[in-house]
């Protein structure tokens, strides 16, 4: 059962990284109004408050606040590589570094070891991110950033879970998201871009944008249930599978849909092929080793 649960959430997590490129390529194009427009709908939280929402103590408060503002940022740097590349190398290039720093911080916080298999599968799945990074290099930083700090907020974000409960840590790491949004209003650039972007953005992209979000809220809420019914290594080692999902719906998608494009010069895609192939590689290791 957590298998098909997993398959399905990953399948609805590509469907968003695809409207995300439609929206940050059209009629919402600064990533960081686009990042803020995220936190705001995650202020539906609130309504977890009579669900066991408790004062968690002024350390793990910071620790989850800490990785709420962390979400933020590697939020910001996914949707500058949405915008600036193809999205199956946008969505493979953070998705796995993402992985990537999970596994390393969990190394060292949880003590985890590291066995030679699952080394064995990082080597795949970074020469993989190499070479996509030869394709797209204006994005590489921004991709290896964004991992960076979705790493640190997923292993805090675990930390919270552990010690806080469910409910608790994910109150409080949204509110840690949510403010370090506001709190980048501060900057009158920030401001007059999330102004603008929203102000003159038509309803029909707005309307898509909020839907697209609960559909991704949706794809979350299925992948926790995956992860409470089967093994957590094993969703994560399925990852592999939503960048294979996100290729095959710009194949089918592009030039039928406005900003929704692939090269596809032949060496160009050999390329793309190559690399998500290694990453597909270095993920199913993960699987079978873990099995």
């Amino acid at each position: 059962m957590w298998l098909y649960l997993a398959l399905i959430a990953y399948f609805i997590n590509s469907i968003v990284f695809i409207i995300d490129k439609y929206l940050l390529t059209g009629h919402i194009p600064k990533y960081h109004a686009y990042a803020f427009g995220v936190s705001v709908l995650s202020l539906s939280s609130v309504f977890l408050i009579p669900f066991g929402v408790s004062w968690p103590g002024l350390f793990y408060f910071c620790l989850a606040i800490f990785s709420g503002m962390a979400f933020f940022v590697g939020l910001m740097f996914l949707y500058k590589s949405i915008k600036e590349s193809d999205v199956s190398i946008a969505a493979t290039q953070t998705g796995t570094m993402g992985a990537i720093f999970t596994y390393v911080f969990s190394v060292i916080i949880f003590k985890e070891n590291l066995t030679f298999i699952n080394a064995s599968a990082f080597l795949f799945l970074i020469a993989g991110i190499f070479l996509l990074g030869k394709i797209e290099r204006r994005i590489f930083l921004s991709a290896v950033l964004a991992g960076l700090f979705f790493g640190i907020s997923y292993v805090l974000l675990k930390l919270s879970f552990n010690q806080t409960g469910f409910v608790n840590g994910l109150f409080w790491t949204r509110m840690g998201f949510v403010g370090s949004a506001f709190l980048s209003l501060v900057s009158s650039h920030v401001r007059g871009e999330v102004i603008l972007s929203f102000k003159h953005a038509p309803n029909k992209s707005k309307f898509l944008f909020v839907f697209n979000k609960v559909l991704a809220g949706i794809g979350f809420i299925i992948l926790y249930f995956a992860i409470n019914l089967g093994n957590v290594s094993l969703v994560n080692a399925l990852l592999g599978l939503q960048f294979m999902f996100v290729f095959a719906l710009v194949l089918f998608l592009r030039g039928k849909v406005p900003g929704i494009k692939e090269n596809i010069d032949k060496h160009i895609l050999a390329s793309k092929l190559a690399g998500i192939s290694l990453v597909l590689v270095g993920f199913l290791i993960l699987f079978l080793n873990n099995g």
